[in-house]
């Protein structure tokens, strides 16, 4: 009996991963960075989109006849010429495009940029420094691909937050904007502004990136960091002209997208260079060891603080490092501005056609005291404290996220426990983070004219409104699901941001106001708090802790 030579038969077909489950996370490495980057994206986006819309109806609201846009230039005209070149050309301020670049310009693109040195110094530096990306490593992909991938997630996320904020602006000037005053922006304009912030963006972070394989992650993003603000500084001040000549703020002087003018050549330019930085350190990371960095990176945590004496210690330990890293940053922008509003105070107070034009711009506050700017800035710090808030919503509901809460509750612990202990532990990294927030407070204010006590204590007001936050992430977390927490957290964040912004500039109903949260807060860097916005804030927090301690023990664990 004859046997036939073939091929023999697959015992089972194999199945290929759809192209639509590879770009939400399955299958390949850049699909599961886009969707580890969600919280990111809405973060970016939401802040980016908001602005542009929230500044285009303050700016159209404050100013709407052209006799009070010349009001615009008298108050350039009062402003030292470095701090007028700090920001930019001032051309076009008359129009809606020429005041948002020159005013609020810097902030997009530095935040931006900051959100890009954050995402690439870690994207690969932070994976290898915890292990996890020893077992991507080990799968049949090579560095160079791990890091290509990577990058492109990076790349199309903040390619997406750009199409956002160049829609923003489009739909505000059109929204807002009084065509016969020049205040249209034109799709061409609002691409070029998003491609002037993205450009600047993918600089200072693919600078990150290149460092990152050599410095670790806390090194390479301090180090990019610092030379942002130095490069951004040097642009407008002449004793600094040798230094501008490396920085993008200077190659893009000429590019003021939103009044029309453009300067490709210069954001080409731009793009490559930071092309070749990303490029630099695709190779870096490809021609080193894992892990293998200078030793730049943060100092390591004592012993007494890493989590071994119950679930709170554990949870509070995990959510230490970041408690830290918010505080630190927070007390070194708190300390800088607080020692600046003396002088800006005393520049405003000196000039009364000044006085009124900024009292015109910022309703509500009185910045001929030092104590009245610092409120100013205090409010947009707390957008600052809400998305530390959702970070820590974040790493609590990671623990269910990533496969661990079912280890964790094979010991002695409830879920609602969990819940409890993870929602302490998260207050708990709250108030480190407000402490060294206070003390930069404190430093800045004793040389900046500010009332230290009262700066001091006003500093607490960053921690109840991230402690209400928090209670809205757990909420959510216990009751829905763990995996849209943060997201839901950081929403909140935005809504309440946006709605205190544009009820008073657009003078809408003031119950509409009223649902920010923030709106309750008083003035308390002058000393005025109001109760019912301290109450609603620990109200929120201790609720929404019990609120999902009592919704966990009545759903599945994912």
């Amino acid at each position: 009996m004859a046997a036939g030579i073939g091929a023999p038969e697959i015992a089972a077909p194999v199945n290929t991963i759809p192209f639509r489950s590879r770009i939400y996370g399955f299958g390949s490495i850049y699909g599961k960075t886009v969707r580890d980057s969600r919280l990111s994206l809405i973060i970016a986006a939401g802040l980016l989109g908001g602005m542009s819309l929230v500044m285009a109806a303050g700016v159209s609201s404050i100013f709407p006849t052209p006799a009070s846009r010349l009001e615009i230039d008298k108050l350039i005209g009062s402003i030292p010429s470095s701090m007028v070149n700090l920001f930019g050309k001032p051309i076009g301020l008359g129009t809606l495009g020429g005041y948002f670049t020159w005013k609020y310009g810097a902030i997009f693109a530095m935040g931006t940029a900051l959100w890009s040195i954050m995402a690439l110094s870690g994207t690969l530096a932070g994976e290898a420094s915890r292990g996890s990306l020893d077992i991507v490593a080990s799968a049949p992909f090579g560095k160079r691909r791990i890091a290509v991938e990577k990058v492109t997630a990076h790349l199309t996320m903040l390619g997406l937050a750009m199409a956002v904020l160049a829609v923003g602006c489009v739909a505000g000037s059109t929204l807002f904007g009084d065509a016969s005053l020049g205040d249209r922006i034109a799709p061409l304009s609002a691409i070029g502004f998003a491609l002037w912030v993205g450009f600047i963006a993918i600089f200072f972070g693919g600078l990150a990136f290149a460092l990152a394989p050599l410095l670790g992650r806390s090194g390479s993003a301090g180090i990019a960091s610092v030379l942002m603000v130095l490069l951004w500084v040097a642009n407008g001040f002449d004793a600094l002209a040798p230094i501008a000549i490396l920085s993008p703020f200077h190659w893009l002087a000429g590019h003021i997208a939103l009044v029309g003018m453009y300067d490709w050549p210069a954001v080409a330019f731009t793009g490559l260079v930071a092309v070749v930085l990303l490029g630099i350190g695709v190779e870096m990371f490809t021609r080193r060891d894992l892990g293998v960095t200078a030793g730049l990176s943060m100092p390591g945590l004592p012993t007494i603080v890493l989590g071994v004496r119950g679930s709170t210690s554990r949870a509070f330990g995990e959510q230490l490092p970041r408690a830290m890293s918010w505080g630190i940053g927070l007390g070194l922008m708190g300390a800088l501005i607080a020692a600046l509003v003396g002088t800006m105070a005393s520049q405003i107070g000196n000039d009364p056609n000044l006085s009124s034009t900024f009292s015109a711009i910022f309703k509500g506050f009185n910045l001929t005291s030092a104590g009245g700017w610092l409120q100013l800035y205090v409010q947009l710090l707390l957008i600052a404290a809400g998305f530390a808030a959702a970070t820590f919503v974040s790493k609590w509901a990671s623990d269910e996220n990533d496969g661990r809460l079912e280890m964790i509750l094979a010991t002695p612990l409830v879920r609602a426990r969990w819940v409890i202990a993870g929602g302490i532990a998260a207050i708990l990294a709250i108030v480190v983070m407000t402490v060294l927030f206070a003390a930069g407070i404190g430093l800045g204010a004793a040389s900046g004219g500010v009332a230290v006590g009262d700066a001091i204590t006003g500093s607490a007001v960053v921690g109840l409104y991230a402690a209400a936050i928090v209670g809205v992430g757990i909420a959510v977390g216990g009751v829905w699901r763990t995996s849209i927490a943060a997201e839901i957290a950081a929403m909140a964040v935005l809504v309440t941001y946006l709605i205190d912004l544009v009820a008073p500039a657009l003078n809408l109903p003031d119950w509409v106001h009223q649902l920010a949260i923030t709106a309750h807060l008083g003035q308390p860097m002058v000393g005025v708090w109001d109760p019912v916005g301290v109450g609603a804030c620990l109200l929120i927090a201790a609720g929404g802790i019990a609120i999902g301690a009592w919704g966990v023990t009545r759903r599945d664990i994912d």
